[in-house]
């Protein structure tokens, strides 16, 4: 679809727009999508974002309605595009991890009583080598993050927390052969070993944490139970292990979640308590300033009803427990679009879309299908 159609479009469905309010907007629509949305890697070849946000506009009856969608999408959006999720990827060393293991050198040093300068710089070289780094989802973008931190060493860098036994041995057996390992293992023998003593495990986004850990009447489940049932299989000291989720980007109610849940489960397993961090906080909206839009958003919901079963309304979704569908999954209500997808947690009408009659404004990939 070219530009001049999804203009003609947007011109035939917002009528209420005079000529001067509809040249204003359509040059910021075309801007805004030119620099960012556009590459959005959900759109198709002919339909980028100008062309989606005409059609999605069409599923609202009132102009009032087609208004307070607008101001939506043109206010409130939050996109993070692939360079900005770039930077965060490299900057997630130096501003979380270093700090971690500069905290536990300094403990060490304070146990021992080392003092000297130059035995508390190699004391953190080793503790970085005997940390591992493994990402939980291809969003951790660990190729990246490997190339931005040339002073790790590949063998401690894994793409993946569900590796082999083969790989899990071959990075002992690496670790083991590092000189600057067992020179601090010679200098201080009793106190140090060849073993991975920190597990940074690295994604791009939660809005509610409940796909890390999570308690049920079956039990737990989530990626941290997998990753410590993963050590264990693996003869790592799990016990001993000191686990660090590092997010890119996820919320402050994410965070919490994450962190209540995960000590119940540690605690009750008898290993260490795991710590978490993000680098980017995304807010949910306050619906005491968005009350037209939050009104939209329910009678759209019942209308999409109407069609037949809201397709987002699954059993995965359901997990997150929330009472308002419209809000996203676990009523997360965010705004969010990342480059490569839409999170469930963002507000559905943004990203659901039923047959020809309900046009997503970013089309969202499901990766888990019912049956």
């Amino acid at each position: 679809m070219k530009y001049e159609l999804a203009e003609s479009i947007l011109e035939s469905t917002m009528q209420h727009w005079d000529m001067t309010r509809m040249s204003e907007e359509t040059k910021n629509i075309q801007i805004i999508s030119e620099i960012k949305y556009d590459d959005y890697q959900q759109y198709t070849h002919g339909m980028r974002y100008v062309e989606s946000l005409a059609l999605w506009l069409r599923q609202f009856d009132s102009e009032e309605d087609k208004e307070t969608a607008y101001r939506a999408a043109k206010d409130l959006l939050i996109y993070i595009s692939e360079e900005e999720m770039r930077q965060l990827v490299a900057y997630a060393f130096p501003i979380t991890m270093k700090q971690f293991l500069l905290q536990r050198t300094k403990r060490f040093c304070e146990k021992y009583g080392i003092s000297d300068l130059e035995d508390r710089k190699s004391l953190y070289a080793y503790f970085r080598r005997c940390s591992m780094f493994l990402g939980l989802s291809d969003g951790a973008h660990m190729d990246f993050f490997r190339r931005q931190n040339r002073e790790l060493s590949n063998e401690q860098v894994f793409v993946h927390y569900d590796f082999s036994q083969s790989k899990a041995e071959d990075m002992i057996k690496n670790l083991e052969k590092d000189t600057s390992v067992q020179k601090m293992i010679e200098k201080y023998p009793g106190k140090l070993s060849a073993q991975f003593y920190t597990f940074f495990l690295m994604d791009d986004f939660t809005g509610s944490g409940k796909s890390y850990i999570r308690k049920d009447s079956e039990g737990w489940h989530g990626k941290i139970k997998k990753f410590f049932e993963r050590l264990e299989k693996m003869n790592f000291r799990a016990a001993e292990a000191e686990i660090h989720l590092v997010l890119y980007v996820a919320t402050a109610k994410a965070l919490k979640n994450i962190q209540t849940q995960a000590n119940l489960f540690t605690a009750e397993m008898g290993w260490k308590p795991i710590s978490v961090d993000a680098l980017q906080i995304v807010e949910p909206l306050n619906w005491e300033s968005h009350k037209a839009l939050l009104d939209l958003l329910k009678r759209n919901y019942e209308r999409c009803l109407g069609f037949g079963k809201a397709s987002y309304e699954d059993k995965h979704f359901t997990i997150g427990g929330g009472q308002y569908p419209y809000l996203g999954f676990a009523d997360c209500s965010l705004p969010l679009v990342l480059y490569h997808n839409t999170p469930n947690n963002t507000l559905p009408v943004l990203w659901y879309s039923w047959e020809e009659m309900v046009c997503p404004l970013f089309p969202r990939v499901t990766r888990h299908k019912e049956n």
